[in-house]
C-alpha cells in the first residue's frame, strides 16, 4: 500500500483541558508506514475549511480533530473530489464519529486510522450549504445558539442549557413539501437526518443510514416539559420513533417553510434564523476513512 500524506485539522479548544489533542500522540500511534502527516491548528471559525481548500493538491486525506462543527468544515471542503476525510472525535456530541463507529478515545481513534478503509457516504444540502450528520430548526437549534455563546463546553453544559430553556420552549407552524405531499403541522423541532443521531448516542432517526441515498425529515410535536426525561430515554434507546409525538418522512428532496423565522442549526452549529429551507440528499458524494 502506497503511503498517504494527510493533514490533521485540529480545533485547539475542543475537548477542554482534560482531552487536549497532543502532537506526541500522533507520533506514537499513527503508522508511519501508511501515513506521513502535517498538523494545522485552527484559529477561528471557517479557518479549517479554508485551509483544506487551499491544501487539496498537497494531501491525500484530511483528519478533523474536534466536534461536529470541525467535521463540517473539513468535509465541506472535499465534497466531490478524490480526497477523503476522517474524524478524531473530541467534541461535545461526536455524532458522525459515533455513527461511523470510530472509537471515542483519542488514542484509540488514532490507532483506528491504521486499519480503516475508505467508503463513500451521502451528504445533504440545506439551502445549498452541505451538511453530513443532522441539521434542523426549532428547539434544538435554539439550544445550539445558546451553546455557541456559552464559555463552557461539553455534554454537561449542553444539558444545563437545555434544561434552562425547557419551560420557555415554543412551538412553530411549518409546511413540509416533498414529492406530491404538502403537510402543515405544529412542531417544537424539525430535524433533517442523514445519520441517525444528534450525538452522545441520542438517536432522533433510528433507521437513518449514511449510505442509503435518503434523508429523514423528523418532526416532534409540542409536549409538556415534564415529558423530556421519557423522550430522552427513547432517544438514547433508539426508540424515539415509537413515540406518538414523532413523525418521520423519507425523502430525497423537500422544502420546509414557516411564516415566522425559526432558529436553524447545521451539524450542531447555530446558523441564525430562517423562514424557508430547501433540502436535497447527495448520494455517495463524499469519501470517508472509517
Amino acid at each position: 500500500m502506497e503511503k498517504e500524506h494527510i493533514l490533521f485539522i485540529v480545533n485547539p479548544i475542543s475537548g477542554g483541558k482534560r482531552r487536549r489533542f497532543k502532537v506526541e500522540l500522533v507520533e506514537k500511534y499513527v503508522d508511519p508506514n501508511r501515513f506521513s502527516y502535517e498538523i494545522y491548528e485552527t484559529i477561528q471559525a471557517g479557518d479549517g475549511h479554508a485551509k483544506v481548500k487551499d491544501s487539496l493538491n498537497e494531501f491525500d486525506g484530511f483528519v478533523a480533530v474536534g466536534g461536529d462543527g470541525t467535521v463540517n468544515e473539513v468535509f465541506t471542503a472535499i465534497v466531490h473530489t478524490d480526497k477523503w476525510f476522517t474524524v478524531i472525535p473530541n467534541g461535545s456530541g461526536n455524532g458522525l464519529a459515533r455513527t461511523l463507529r470510530i472509537p471515542m478515545g483519542i488514542q484509540d481513534a488514532l490507532k483506528n486510522l491504521n486499519e480503516a478503509s475508505i467508503q463513500k457516504i451521502d451528504y445533504a444540502r440545506i439551502n445549498e450549504e452541505p451538511f453530513i450528520n443532522v441539521a434542523g430548526v426549532g428547539f434544538d437549534a435554539k439550544i445550539a445558539s445558546k451553546f455557541k455563546k456559552s464559555t463552557n463546553r461539553g455534554f454537561k453544559s449542553y444539558a444545563e442549557i437545555t434544561l434552562g430553556e425547557l419551560k420557555k420552549m415554543k412551538s412553530h407552524k411549518v409546511k413540509i413539501t416533498f414529492d406530491n405531499e404538502k403537510i402543515k403541522t405544529r412542531v417544537v423541532l424539525v430535524s433533517f437526518a442523514n445519520s441517525s443521531q444528534f450525538g452522545n448516542n441520542a438517536h432522533i432517526a433510528p433507521k437513518a443510514k449514511l449510505n442509503d441515498g435518503k434523508l429523514r425529515i423528523v418532526t416532534l410535536k409540542p409536549f409538556h416539559w415534564s415529558s423530556l426525561p421519557y423522550l430522552a430515554w427513547l432517544m438514547f434507546n433508539r426508540a424515539i420513533d415509537k413515540s406518538k409525538l414523532h413523525q418521520e418522512y423519507v425523502v430525497q428532496r423537500a422544502s420546509i417553510s414557516s411564516k415566522k423565522k425559526i432558529h436553524l442549526h447545521i451539524d450542531g452549529e447555530a446558523r441564525g434564523k430562517v423562514k424557508k429551507i430547501d433540502l436535497e440528499i447527495v448520494s455517495g458524494g463524499v469519501r470517508v476513512l472509517a
